[in-house]
């Protein structure tokens, strides 16, 4: 009996051994199921090792990926994973389940304690990447669930894109000067650096633990093999600390109302800002990118690409004449040979430049000629509702607090890296 025990044992060692990728499921809090993948990197042994999770772009298509296990195993964060020695978790998203819900990020959340719960993991080493629309998702993460991670990574990723779609609005102060380490390419069409620049500049003054990197590229991850030590490097060189200064604004508790061991109960918006709360500035960017407008019908198999819709009404494309149904067929004298060409042909544009679609409109080749819209001014961060605001710090073994707008809050002292003594004391009171 013990003999096959044994046995059976140790070939459920191997299996898991050789077993490099697991795909799983996890229940959301919609009802619905979805897949997550976890890879396992080569060496052996059971020391507590960090875990990397990769937040994937175009969240919000309607579909979960049908092959996450194919999608997992050409990931370039793999090579990524072997080199710094640590668990890969890749969750996928979709619409309502993205990376700036509720669902989707709760979603994240679970995978990573179930991931916790299965593998030995070192809680304190676990890293939140992403690209595109998941470079996105890691600011959002940053700035709503700062204190589960020891560091981020967004890749090709927008602050903008992260406000706009996101449930809840944004603040730098609450990534409480975690590590963020940002890539942006010189030629990505999606976010050009114009625009990138100006707002990595914002967080910088912010949080001074920010790495802002620009590798020669496009809106593709073809850059990473020469960026992988930087990133191994980053993941190595961190680790979670004990928290013990905290500085939290919200416009909003219903969804998010604590961080670490500071609980916030209610809040008392109609009150005046105390003097040290100071609002963001209004940091406007100029948008002189060039965009036809246009989504597309990506399951069209036939010569150029089928024009779905529109993303307004006075975009470039239906503004020149363009219509649901026409076949993009060429742009100038580029032809459409790959659902990738309008982007590449855009990126060599800016707003306001001449520009010519050829389309096919009942077999017909239409030419339609122009220029693209104009550039505009956008507003980085939503701002739209009344903050309040929170600053705790441990010092010793006391707790020093100030507030502005804060109804009530509970420090939890079973959570605190120190055992607390004594009540909580006035910031501006600290020694």
């Amino acid at each position: 009996m013990y003999r096959i025990i044994i046995l059976t044992f140790l070939a459920c060692t191997i299996t898991l051994q050789a077993q490099t990728f697991k795909v799983a499921q996890q229940l959301c809090t919609d009802g619905n199921s979805r897949p997550y993948v976890v890879y396992t990197p080569k060496s052996e042994g059971a020391k507590p090792k960090p875990l990397l999770v990769f937040l994937h772009g175009a969240v919000a298509t309607p579909q979960v990926n049908a092959n996450p296990e194919g999608y997992a195993r050409k990931s370039p964060l793999v090579a990524i994973a072997e080199s710094a020695d640590c668990f890969l978790l890749f969750p996928f998203g979709q619409k309502g389940a993205a990376w700036f819900d509720h669902v989707g990020q709760q979603m994240v959340l679970d995978e990573i304690a179930a991931v916790q719960h299965q593998y030995p993991i070192d809680p304190n080493r676990i890293f939140l990447s992403g690209f595109s629309d998941g470079g996105s998702g890691v600011y959002y993460f940053a700035m709503t669930h700062p204190d589960l991670f020891a560091g981020f990574i967004a890749m090709n990723g927008s602050l903008k894109v992260a406000s706009m779609l996101g449930e809840e609005e944004l603040f730098p102060c609450n990534m409480n000067q975690k590590p963020l380490y940002i890539l942006n390419t010189t030629g990505d069409s999606l976010y050009p650096l114009e625009q990138i620049t100006p707002s990595i500049d914002f967080l910088q003054k912010e949080n001074p633990n920010i790495t802002f990197k620009i590798p020669i590229g496009d809106h593709f991850l073809s850059y990473l093999p020469q960026e992988q030590a930087g990133i191994v490097t980053f993941i190595n060189s961190h680790s979670r600390q004990p928290l013990t200064h905290i500085v939290w604004e919200t416009s909003d508790i219903s969804r998010i109302n604590r961080i670490g061991w500071l609980q916030l109960q209610t809040l008392a918006l109609d009150q005046e800002r105390a003097p040290w709360h100071t609002l963001y500035p209004e940091v406007k960017i100029q948008n002189n990118k060039a965009d036809l407008g246009v989504k597309y019908d990506y399951t069209y198999k036939g010569k150029g690409m089928r024009i779905a819709g529109f993303k307004n009404d006075t975009v470039t494309a239906k503004r020149l004449g363009a219509k649901e149904g026409d076949i993009l067929i060429a742009l100038e004298r580029d032809s459409i040979r790959s659902p990738m060409a309008p982007m590449r042909y855009t990126t060599k544009k800016k707003a306001g430049d001449p520009t010519e679609l050829t389309v096919l409109r009942e077999g017909t080749a239409v030419v339609l000629k122009g220029n693209f819209n104009q550039g505009y001014p956008y507003t980085l961060l939503k701002h739209q509702h009344k903050t309040a605001k929170i600053e705790a710090e441990i010092r010793g073994k006391e707790v020093y607090v100030r507030t502005s707008r804060i109804g009530t809050y509970e420090i939890d002292r079973r959570q605190t890296p120190v055992k607390i003594k004594r009540k909580v004391k006035n910031l501006t009171d600290k020694p």
